[in-house]
């Protein structure tokens, strides 16, 4: 289960057949809906990461509509290019 995100501050990780780098997070998918993690993230070179506790993260985004709904269709476009099936769960 999820219990934090997860921003790159330096270096660069694989997720899903994709790089993040810097500015880049994850991890939103299982906090937001409460499954368990949908992808494996691999680091690609060194990374350092920031993270922010579950609880903080969900006041965050749910808190502000205009930034719940960003989320959402954040997710569901993540979800989608897994399986186009769940990506309205």
């Amino acid at each position: 289960m999820g219990d934090r995100y997860y921003v790159i501050a330096n270096g660069e990780v694989e997720v899903a057949g994709r790089r993040l780098g810097r500015g880049s997070g994850f991890g939103e998918i299982a906090l937001l809906r409460d499954v368990p993690r949908t992808a494996t993230v691999t680091a690609a070179t060194d990374v350092t990461l920031y993270t922010l506790e579950r609880e903080e993260f969900v006041a965050a985004v749910t808190g502000h509509e205009p930034a719940k709904a960003t989320a959402d269709e954040i997710i569901a476009a993540r979800l989608g290019a897994f399986d186009p099936a769940i990506a309205k769960l």
